[in-house]
C-alpha cells in the first residue's frame, strides 16, 4: 500500500508538470524583457568566459540528460534547427521528454497496484514491460511532435519569404537599390517570420556582411533551403546591383511559383477529402434505408 501511494505521487507530480509545460502561464511583459536582456547579457558571458557548471542537483542531472541526448542523437544538426525554427531549447526538449517518459512509465504500475490491491491478482510482470513499452512511445511521440510543429513552421516561413521577395522585387521596380529594398520590405510585414527577416537583415549592417549572407546564414539556423539557396544565387552575383536585382526578381517568381503549386495542391486534397465523405455518407444513407427490406428478406 505504501508503494502505492508513492507511486500515485510521483505520477501527480509529474502529470502537474507536464501540464505546466504544455500550458505555461501568461508571462509579465516586464517580466519578459528583462529576462530577455539577462538571457542575452547570459550569452555574451557564455562565449566569452565559457559555460557555468551547475550547482544544483537538478541542474547536473538535466545537463547530464542534455549531454547523453546530444551524443547519442542521430542527427544533432536536424534537432538543433527543429528547436530553433519552433523556439524552444533543448533543456525544454529533454524534460518535457523526461517527464512523459516517467508518466509512461509508472502509470502502469500504478495501475496495476491499484488493481492488485483490490484483489484482481494480476502479475507483477506486466507493469514494468507495458510501462517500458510506454516509456519508448513516449521517447517517439515527442520527437515526431517537434518535427511536425517544425515542418509546419518552415512551410510558414517559405509563404512570408515569398511574400517578402515579392515586396522586394515590386520595391527594386520602383526604382530602389537593394541595399534599401531588403530591409525596408522586411520592415513592412509582420509576424514571426518578417521579425526573423528583419533582424537578420538588420544584424548585417552592424556584423558588416551582406544582408543576403546574414538570410543564409538564418536558413542554415532553421533548416530552410530557400534561404540557404538564395544566399548562394546572390553570392554569385558578385554585388552587381543589375545581377541582384535580376536574381532576387527571378527568385521572387520561383517562389510565387511554388507557393500557387502548393496552394493547389492543398485545394485538390481537401477536394478529394470531401468526395470521401460524400462517398461514405451516402452508403451510410444506402444501408439505412435498405436494411429494414433487408432484414425482413433474411428473416423471411
Amino acid at each position: 500500500m505504501t508503494g502505492f501511494m508513492l507511486a500515485a505521487g510521483v505520477v501527480a507530480i509529474a502529470v502537474l508538470h507536464a501540464y505546466r509545460l504544455a500550458v505555461p502561464p501568461r508571462p509579465d511583459l516586464a517580466s519578459a524583457v528583462r529576462r530577455w536582456d539577462a538571457s542575452r547579457a547570459r550569452a555574451t558571458r557564455i562565449q566569452r568566459i565559457g559555460a557555468p557548471k551547475a550547482t544544483t542537483v537538478g541542474g547536473k542531472a538535466q545537463n547530464w540528460m542534455v549531454d547523453q541526448v546530444l551524443r547519442r542523437a542521430r542527427d544533432v544538426k536536424h534537432l538543433a534547427q527543429d528547436l530553433a525554427v519552433t523556439g524552444a531549447t533543448i533543456e525544454q526538449h529533454v524534460g518535457k521528454t523526461t517527464v512523459l517518459a516517467i508518466v509512461g512509465f509508472v502509470g502502469p504500475l500504478v495501475v496495476l497496484g491499484f488493481l492488485n490491491t483490490i484483489g484482481l491478482g494480476l502479475p507483477l510482470v506486466f507493469g514494468p514491460a507495458v510501462g517500458a513499452v510506454l516509456a519508448g512511445a513516449m521517447l517517439f511521440v515527442t520527437r515526431q511532435e517537434l518535427t511536425d510543429k517544425a515542418k509546419k513552421k518552415r512551410a510558414e516561413f517559405r509563404r512570408t519569404l515569398s511574400v517578402y521577395l515579392d515586396l522586394v522585387a515590386m520595391s527594386m521596380q520602383a526604382g530602389r537599390g537593394h541595399a534599401e529594398a531588403l530591409p525596408a520590405s522586411a520592415a513592412i510585414g509582420t509576424g514571426w517570420a518578417f521579425t526573423q527577416l528583419q533582424d537578420a537583415i538588420d544584424g548585417a549592417r552592424f556584423s558588416g556582411t551582406t544582408p543576403w549572407h546574414a538570410l543564409g546564414q538564418l536558413g542554415d539556423r532553421f533548416g530552410i533551403r530557400e534561404l540557404t539557396d538564395l544566399d548562394a544565387a546572390l553570392t554569385l552575383a558578385n554585388d552587381d546591383g543589375a545581377k541582384v536585382r535580376t536574381t532576387l526578381v527571378a527568385r521572387a517568381e520561383t517562389l510565387r511559383s511554388e507557393r500557387i503549386a502548393d496552394a493547389e495542391a492543398a485545394s485538390a486534397q481537401a477536394t478529394e477529402s470531401m468526395r470521401f465523405a460524400l462517398i461514405v455518407m451516402v452508403f451510410t444513407f444506402l444501408a439505412y434505408e435498405l436494411y429494414p427490406s433487408v432484414a425482413r428478406l433474411f428473416a423471411g
